[in-house]
């Protein structure tokens, strides 16, 4: 694992960090969620480089070493210049490791980014994996769009507290295991999580934050048909996840897939699994289940 600040197209100095292997037959490229960094996936990228996949992943804009000094705020842009760097990682990945077929992840936050890079991106990728997704629509997302904007507006850097009362501390309420215990069943991860300053040491993300993150929900909705239906799509989530709505949202995310773009997507329901797959108790089950997909993707593509 190797490290440094690249240069993105705006101007942008952000966090990368490489994953590198002998002779890969493909790559990846990881994006991270909410409130965490890429190298937290250090074990599912080194599992994916002994399977013969270079990996780049970044911290991506507000989080980890790229915004080191304002965790957790957001900038205006910042949702759409994220999802560009996605696609400089992309070519990047593609040369560093001299192959002709990337595929992306993106876990929470990162998958939001992720379906919205398909959109805008897809010829660039063979494939991508939505980890601990879901669809925000109607009058809820019409609703936190506009308290979001009405905070950013009166005061960008804010902590949305009402937007984590309203999503993790409803979670956690749920399961009644302390505080992220929604996140996983490992409670040594969670300790880990909770201990951390680049995690839950961030506290709440900004109203600018949530601004960006509920107008770029927005976008995806109307553009989902962007994306064609031969796309290789892979959707993953836990029964228990609550941002997956315990599984409703998923359906609603597969569901707007099939109606606006004609994708079928290959859908992995984890029973009784709850947010972050790739550190769950059940973990190596599900870094099987990544790998096949992309080894089937590579079958279908080669």
């Amino acid at each position: 694992m190797t490290t440094e600040f690249v240069k993105m197209r705006d101007g942008k100095d952000v966090y990368v960090t490489y994953w590198d292997c002998a002779n890969p037959r493909a790559a990846v490229v990881m994006v991270h969620g909410m409130c965490e960094y890429i190298a937290r996936y250090d074990d599912f990228c080194t599992f994916l480089n002994h399977n013969g996949y270079g990996v780049i992943g970044m911290d991506n804009r507000s989080f980890g070493m790229t915004d080191a000094d304002s965790r957790g705020y957001g900038t205006d842009g910042m949702f759409e210049n994220t999802v560009d760097d996605i696609k400089q990682e992309v070519d990047m990945a593609r040369e560093r490791f001299g192959v002709k077929n990337v595929y992306v992840i993106g876990h929470s936050y990162g998958s939001i980014l992720t379906q919205r890079f398909i959109e805008k991106y897809h010829e660039s990728v063979s494939g991508a994996i939505l980890c601990g997704s879901t669809m925000q629509s109607g009058i809820m997302l019409w609703l936190g769009r506009k308290i979001a904007r009405r905070g950013a507006k009166k005061n960008p850097d804010k902590d949305g507290k009402f937007f984590a009362k309203m999503t993790f501390a409803s979670y956690d309420k749920k399961i009644c295991e302390g505080k992220s215990g929604w996140i996983n069943r490992d409670k040594a991860e969670v300790e880990k999580y909770n201990a951390d300053e680049q995690c839950a040491g961030v506290g709440a993300c900004s109203y600018m934050f949530y601004r960006e993150m509920l107008d770029g929900c927005a976008r995806i909705n109307k553009r989902r048909a962007d994306t064609p239906s031969d796309f290789k799509l892979m959707i993953a989530s836990g029964t228990a996840d609550g941002c997956g709505g315990y599984g409703k949202l998923i359906k609603r995310l597969v569901k707007a897939y099939k109606k606006k773009s004609g994708i079928i997507p290959i859908v992995k329901m984890y029973e009784g699994a709850r947010h972050e797959l790739l550190n769950e108790i059940n973990k190596g089950e599900v870094y099987e289940d990544f790998l096949q997909f992309l080894n089937d993707c590579e079958g279908k593509t080669e």
